[in-house]
């Protein structure tokens, strides 16, 4: 019993907002999934800044890093697949949606052989979905190229 109310009890500790963005983002969850997998990134990308509304509302670095951890939250408990791709791509949208530049950031970094990818977001250089850390721990990409760039003349 207590498994189940513990996490209710934090959900309705949350604001009427903050529950909306978690629903949200928790029934967006799936569709990022699939639109990755069927369009891959760079088209998907494009989409999405085609068909989002910018609604301009000043967000403080606390407020951004708040739904990020909202868009996390709503990641451990959306059924089916997820990345940290997929969740850092909701995110980059939900803040554009927002009026708030942000950077979906891509690192790798070798680890017991193994090449390990991580995706996160950034606002203003500070990761707002991940640790603090977290691009000391993985090499960044930095901004994505345009497929346009790797065509041969």
């Amino acid at each position: 019993m207590k498994r189940i109310t513990a996490p209710l009890r934090k959900l309705m500790a949350l604001s009427s907002a903050d529950r909306r963005t978690l629903f949200a983002a928790a029934a967006c969850m799936p569709l990022f999934w699939l639109g990755l997998r069927v369009l891959g990134l760079p088209r998907f990308q494009a989409l999405l800044r085609r068909t989002h509304l910018t609604v301009q509302t000043a967000m403080s670095l606390g407020e951004i890093q708040t739904l990020g951890n909202l868009v996390n939250v709503a990641a451990r408990h959306t059924l089916g697949p997820r990345s940290c791709l997929t969740r850092s791509l909701l995110l980059t949208w939900l803040l554009g949606r927002r009026g708030v530049t942000s950077q979906l950031r891509i690192g790798v970094r070798l680890e017991a052989g193994t090449l390990r990818a991580h995706a996160w977001v950034e606002c203003e250089g500070a990761p707002v979905n991940d640790q603090p850390e977290i691009g000391a721990q993985f090499a960044s990409f930095g901004d994505l190229l345009p497929m346009q760039a790797f065509r041969t003349p």
